[in-house]
């Protein structure tokens, strides 16, 4: 069963889908869904709106929503932050408790959802778990990691370099140059994702080692920022005296673009949640 729906943060309209089963008869845990800087509540290639359905047929209440600014919901994604997005979580998180007989809450974050997920989580006194997708660092320096997604999308373009189509587009006008120095230079970060003034007063650390839940990490072999993350998230989880939890999928990228690597995605997270 799935029920669109709207609800108001700060004034804002905010737009989401509710996944139940057809029973009625919901887990105690409930999932609510964090999507990524640029996406919307469906995530990347639909992966959520198959993550709520799977939940849904495992028992599990699910609620997918659109941040202010993103998708359907109302907003300007310019003035969108981690903090206004985690405020959002909060919300969609007590709503869930509120309307569905869900006792405690999983925040489910995808890339910058998973920054979400950290920020949120220990603020909701019902959260018991995080699974983070691709997580990127938090409370920490990220040049390695920068660099390394720098360095990937450097080899990227250079491999379209050799590529017909891409001279045929370079005579022709059509090859969006602008565009190619910007994601160079930033390294595929988009202006938001830079950090803006507000969130520089969130203790991520803190929050982190403070949360009192448990914790799934999943990442991708390929992903070029994998290895500083995991290696960062490790120590941190020592530090917190929790279970290192961590799943990687061989030969998935980022966003882990084939049905193979989300199936995966998808039947690890569900799989931890049940245990």
């Amino acid at each position: 069963m799935e029920r669109h729906f709207q609800f108001e943060v700060d004034g804002a309209t905010l737009v989401a889908t509710l996944h139940q089963p057809d029973d009625g008869q919901c887990k105690p845990l409930g999932l609510v869904l964090l999507h990524g800087w640029a996406g919307y509540r469906i995530g990347a290639h639909q992966m959520f709106v198959k993550l709520g359905r799977r939940a849904c047929e495992h028992g599990f209440a699910c609620l997918r929503f659109d941040f202010r600014g993103r998708g359907d919901s109302e907003g300007d994604m310019s003035a969108g932050t981690l903090s206004t997005m985690i405020r959002d979580a909060r919300v969609a998180a007590e709503l869930l408790l509120a309307d569905t007989p869900v006792e405690r809450i999983a925040l489910i974050g995808d890339c910058s959802g998973s920054e979400v997920a950290i920020g949120a989580g220990p603020l909701i006194d019902a959260c018991t778990h995080l699974a983070l997708w691709s997580a990127p660092i938090v409370g920490a320096g990220r040049e390695s990691a920068d660099e390394a997604k720098r360095k990937h999308i450097f080899r990227q373009y250079l491999g379209k370099l050799l590529r017909r189509e891409t001279w045929q587009k370079l005579i022709g006008g059509r090859l969006q140059i602008g565009m190619i120095k910007k994601a160079l230079q930033s390294g595929g970060k988009g202006a938001g994702e830079q950090g803006a003034e507000s969130d520089k007063d969130i203790d991520w650390l803190g929050r982190f080692t403070g949360f009192g839940g448990d914790v799934l990490f999943i990442y991708g072999s390929k992903d070029p920022t994998a290895e500083a993350a995991l290696e960062h998230y490790e120590a941190l989880t020592k530090e917190a005296r929790r279970e290192w939890r961590h799943h990687l999928i061989d030969g998935a990228n980022h966003a882990f673009y084939s049905v193979q690597w989300e199936r995966e995605v998808i039947e690890t997270t569900l799989d931890w949640l049940q245990g």
